[in-house]
């Protein structure tokens, strides 16, 4: 389904909302903007990407550990919510990434929980794993690995390494351990 369009200045708004964490205001606006438009929440922020970087809201909130606006921007369980927890952006990164990255684990769990898959791999061979990895982010790193070891069982219905026919558990640990560099600015990740 294609998103509509919002203007510069709306997709703009939305962003930065998310990004420093207004709840209330980012609500506000999105009640207000919905009336204009005639669409839902869930609509108006998957439709608000960054232009260049491709980054949603969701990006923002994962990479600055906004856990209160990640929650009320997957309130809705509708196919825009379910699409933007994988958003790609420009270096594809997800916004599991980024929660991953900078060592969020609340922000990682609970879009873990909301349906967020693990295995995707941005463009410089990376999963949030190894994202959270290479930045020390330990606490992150553990607990997606046993998420990941809870799926595989989930998968194999009980019988950790007959997952997808082929491999031991060991394979599901080196699949998670591939991802990507984020770029990072002022702190926060921006890749």
């Amino acid at each position: 389904m294609a998103h509509p369009q919002l203007s510069e200045d709306a997709i703009d708004d939305i962003l930065y909302l998310s990004r420093a964490n207004e709840v209330s205001e980012l609500f506000s606006y999105l009640s207000d903007l919905s009336q204009q438009t005639g669409l839902s929440n869930a609509d108006l922020v998957a439709a608000a990407k960054d232009p260049y970087s491709q980054n949603t809201a969701l990006h923002y909130a994962a990479a600055n550990g906004h856990l209160e606006i990640l929650k009320a921007l997957l309130a809705d369980k509708d196919t825009a919510a379910k699409s933007a927890i994988n958003a790609l952006n420009d270096s594809g990164n997800t916004p599991l990434h980024w929660a991953a990255l900078n060592g969020h684990l609340e922000c990682v769990k609970f879009l873990v929980e909301r349906g967020a898959d693990v295995t995707v791999i941005n463009k410089a061979g990376h999963d949030a794993v190894f994202e959270a990895e290479i930045n020390d982010k330990k606490d992150v790193v553990d607990w997606l690995l046993g998420a990941v070891e809870e799926l595989e069982k989930g998968i194999a219905g009980g019988k950790v390494g007959e997952a997808s026919g082929s491999g031991s558990s060991d394979e599901v640990g080196d699949m998670t351990i591939r991802m990507g560099k984020m770029d990072t600015e002022d702190g926060n990740a921006h890749g």
